[in-house]
């Protein structure tokens, strides 16, 4: 139970981390486009790019850092 809560609370930091500096290197952008009938518009967004570059990066170092810094108690 320990070791889920810590896995949990460092993927929470490593993810809200990388979610910070994935927006300051990839500019959320939104913007409106018509469709090719004319018949209406939607937006286009790149946040859901934004948020799985994050997601890989924080599993990844999560990963690593378990990896690592394996438990001596066990």
């Amino acid at each position: 139970m320990e070791k889920i809560a810590s896995i949990s609370l460092l993927f929470l930091v490593y993810f809200l981390g990388s979610l910070a500096l994935v927006q300051m290197s990839i500019r959320p952008m939104r913007k409106l486009i018509s469709e090719s009938r004319g018949n209406g518009k939607h937006w286009q967004t790149n946040y859901l790019k934004i948020m799985g570059f994050s997601l890989i990066l924080s599993l990844a170092t999560t990963l690593l850092a378990f990896y690592l810094f394996p438990d001596q108690s066990l």
